[in-house]
């Protein structure tokens, strides 16, 4: 009989074992020191290793190691209190998850909910964008824009309708910024009209293009032309901070670069920076309200609000606060984006370099000029995540944003907000030796 081991589909490179961490370091099983440029998968903000939290944990479960979701305690009292206070105005009911993926989950099962007890069941479709992440539910990947990790389900998930991304490297519509009209963002209204506007519940998206996109930030115009065109339609907006949450932008969140107030925002990762596993859902007040008043049931998870989780998330919190992180990751980041681009924009292998704070993306491409991309079975951003751990460096690999059957390869530099200056040069300079290792390689 085979040797029992966990439920693992091998990707291209063995699993490297880690032994423990601190800051932005791995210390692996060999011997090897790992600067993680990625914290995890864009998840630990505030840095591993963190005695104080360790301390929190072990009081917290001493005294009390679950509570019924329905119930409270004075964990969940003070995450609440604390969340209020980072959040947008207003959006300040909050929901609790294991994660990411239950989170969007919830966020959308809230907006169907909304529209059915308001009498408008027919408002039953999410609109979302390609090129994006929402999760790993058969619903998160429903409203999901990655292809690839659709591929496998593509035969029982939502039929709900899809948008291109405001991408102005590869825009859908061949056109330049700024006199191209931000078709991106007219392309919602063009398919809330096109579905019928009382058939369209909700359209979601990620403030920032995470990991499918490669870190892409929006111009300016796009997020208020998106929140208009929802407000006039009656369709309820969702932005998942997931990945951009809780300072990896620069803002608490990255909604905040624009003014933005949605109505729903879906969180996790940065929460707890990894510590333990949790997700949020914070909801407009008013519209949780009106929900209320009609009686509608939002049936909880087993692990909702959980004392552990919340405790963490609270001290996680108060570390960002106390230590101006959020700050720090928008002055440091600036930082590391102006040496990405003296270091790397003159690379053959570089097409792009886009980002903010701390959650940046380099786009690699065969031709600088036609942005022609490597094709797929070249592996080049496999390649590169590996020539960077030979340099003992970690970077987040991003695949596919030049479109289906085309391809596409990008890196993600996104490492914990506490990355001090020597560390940012130690990220530029190996991710540069990692690049001219497989250039050479070609």
């Amino acid at each position: 009989m085979p040797e029992p081991s966990a439920m693992f589909i091998k990707g291209p490179f063995e699993p490297i074992a880690v032994e423990r961490a601190e800051g932005a370091w791995l210390y692996t099983r060999d011997g090897r020191r790992i600067l993680d440029a990625a914290a995890g998968a864009v998840v630990v903000n505030i840095g591993q290793g963190r005695e104080e939290l360790a301390h929190v944990a072990a009081a917290t479960t001493a005294k009390a190691n679950y509570v019924l979701p329905v119930w409270t305690h004075p964990e969940r009292e003070r995450l609440v209190a604390r969340l209020a206070r980072w959040t947008p105005p207003g959006l300040n009911r909050f929901f609790f998850t294991s994660g990411g993926s239950e989170a969007v989950e919830m966020a959308i099962k809230f907006a169907l909910m909304y529209h059915k007890v308001h009498g408008r069941p027919s408002k039953n479709k999410i609109v979302s964008r390609w090129l994006s992440y929402h999760g790993n539910t058969l619903a998160a990947l429903s409203v999901g824009g990655n292809r690839a990790r659709r591929a496998d389900y593509e035969h029982v998930l939502f039929d709900w309708p899809h948008i291109d991304p405001p991408f102005c490297y590869r825009c859908a519509w061949h056109k330049t910024y700024p006199g191209c009209g931000i078709d991106c963002a007219q392309a919602l209204e063009e398919t809330i009209l096109r579905h019928g506007p009382d058939s369209i519940a909700a359209f979601i998206a990620e403030p920032m293009m995470g990991a499918t996109g490669g870190a892409v930030p929006p111009v300016n115009e796009y997020w208020p032309t998106i929140a208009e065109i929802c407000r006039r339609y009656n369709v309820l907006l969702i932005c998942d901070e997931v990945m951009t949450g809780f300072g990896r932008t620069g803002k608490r969140f990255a909604v905040e670069h624009w003014n933005l107030k949605p109505d729903l925002i879906v969180a996790a990762k940065g929460l707890t920076s990894g510590y333990v596993p949790m997700g949020m859902v914070a909801v407009d007040e008013a519209l949780v309200e009106q929900c209320e008043q009609r009686g509608a049931d939002f049936m909880f998870f087993t692990y909702t609000a959980q004392p552990l989780a919340c405790a963490i998330a609270d001290k996680v919190l108060e570390i960002l606060e106390r230590e101006r992180l959020v700050e720090r990751a928008a002055e440091v980041g600036a930082r590391l984006g102006i040496q990405l681009k003296e270091e790397l924009s003159g690379d053959p292998l570089v097409g792009d370099i886009r980002g903010c704070g701390m959650f940046w993306g380099v786009e690699l491409v065969r031709d600088k000029a036609s942005r022609a991309p490597y094709p797929p079975d070249r592996r080049l951003t496999n390649r590169v995540v590996a020539a960077a751990l030979q340099h003992n460096l970690f970077v987040y690999p991003s695949i596919g944003m030049a479109g289906p059957g085309v391809g596409g390869d990008a890196v993600m530099i996104a490492p914990p907000l506490i990355v001090d200056a020597a560390e940012i040069d130690y990220i530029v300079n190996n991710l540069r030796n990692a690049l001219n290792d497989v250039l050479k390689s070609l």
